[in-house]
């Protein structure tokens, strides 16, 4: 199941949602903090870090390929 990360538009608080694969991308959510409050704002997905790293052939690493 994805995490997706989520910033609200009017208080910049960044939280995650799981997010079924069965169900339809969300591009926006609702802000828990803003909710609690009272106040319906809307946070936009954000692209979150990567958690893996790359090891081995690749071009970044300096290795190449011997013909």
């Amino acid at each position: 199941m994805p995490i997706r990360e989520f910033q609200c538009e009017k208080c910049g608080y960044i939280f995650e949602e799981i997010q079924l694969t069965s169900e339809p991308l969300k591009i926006s959510s609702y802000c828990p903090v803003c909710k609690e409050k009272g106040i319906k704002s809307i946070a936009k997905k954000i692209m979150s870090r990567v958690g893996f790293l790359v090891n081995g052939y690749n071009a970044s690493n300096g290795y190449s390929r011997k013909k």
